[in-house]
């Protein structure tokens, strides 16, 4: 558990430099002090309900494919995701937690990555069509400046050919047999990589083929999540910047469009990544004192609180791990 704890002190002091330093060199962070409790509130409770509805998500999924996974449990796997995913680089810790956390529930293994898999290839087939939707608008009417508009085409393709990846892997697993082989030969697994691949396959077939209602549901659930992610950046810049006339969901889009290259810093969380080129980005269309203080607000309560409640459940995380 130590390592985790050393990680997630590592992951909030990067992000917490950064906005400090760029709060330093723009002026000071005063400014903070002016966030209407309003916006506090509906933030809150607004990733409250993200939690309640993450468990409730996962239970339903689980249900989908035959399996009576508790509320606590579901939501335990949701969080705890969700944590594990915040001290890791790039976001990738949360999804192999899951994995194991459902396999120690009974979930077989071939089920437990199938949901994973999916729930991953949703939240970027989301994003992807957000993004497409929201491209032509973005590169001609919003000024991201050289740089960044150089960082979110780049952002845009890596998008493009990760959703093409797992979609070739959920379908395709024989090909990840094949690339796989020569290396679960040298450790004698090949047997059980043959054995976990069909499970696979066999769960991703009664999932897609079978239960897309499932999936309909899934996909809905990760729109509201994003959703909810972006309410205090909406709310902060229409605040602090009266000319912002920027509907709801187009700016949802804009930030999923930013955040194909945001999420893939290579530091626990993405921090630090997140924080300057959202700087670089969005400076062209709102000030910069309202994207700082939009940042540490999300933060705060998508971040930095979930991250001491895990921290603070450390003896349940020993008995999940």
């Amino acid at each position: 558990m130590k390592k985790f704890l050393i990680s997630a002190i590592i992951a909030v002091s990067i992000s917490l430099g950064t906005m400090i330093l760029i709060g330093f060199f723009s002026g000071g962070m005063d400014f903070i002090k002016g966030v209407p409790l309003e916006i506090h509130l509906i933030t809150f409770f607004g990733f409250v309900l993200l939690y309640v509805f993450g468990g409730l998500s996962t239970k339903l999924f689980m249900w989908f494919l035959g399996y009576k996974i508790s509320f606590l449990n579901s939501l335990e796997n949701f969080f705890f995701g969700n944590f594990f995913s915040y001290i890791t680089p790039m976001y990738i810790g949360g999804q192999p937690f899951q994995i194991h956390h459902l396999s120690k529930l009974g979930v077989k293994s071939g089920d437990a990555t199938n949901f994973v898999m999916t729930r991953l290839f949703e939240s970027f087939i989301t994003t992807l069509v957000l993004d497409i939707a929201i491209y032509d608008y973005a590169m001609s009417k919003l000024n991201f400046g050289m740089v960044g508009e150089t960082l979110i085409k780049l952002g845009f393709i890596f998008q493009f050919l990760w959703t093409a990846l797992i979609l070739l892997f959920l379908f395709s697993p024989n090909i990840f047999h094949f690339l796989m082989k020569p290396l679960f030969r040298i450790f004698k697994r090949s047997r059980d990589l043959e054995d976990w691949l069909l499970s696979l396959k066999e769960s991703v077939r009664t999932v897609w083929k079978k239960k897309p209602l499932a999936l309909v549901f899934d996909t809905m659930w990760w729109l509201v999540n994003i959703s909810i992610h972006a309410v205090p950046f909406y709310m902060i810049f229409k605040h602090f910047n009266p000319n912002f006339k920027m509907g709801f969901f187009h700016l949802l889009a804009v930030l999923s469009l930013i955040n194909t290259i945001a999420y893939y810093t290579p530091t626990p969380g993405a921090t630090g990544g997140v924080e300057g080129i959202y700087h670089i980005t969005l400076s062209g269309i709102v000030s910069y004192d309202a994207i700082t203080l939009a940042l540490f607000t999300w933060r705060v309560y998508s971040y930095y609180i979930p991250i001491l409640i895990g921290i603070l459940l450390v003896w349940r995380m020993k008995k999940l791990v």
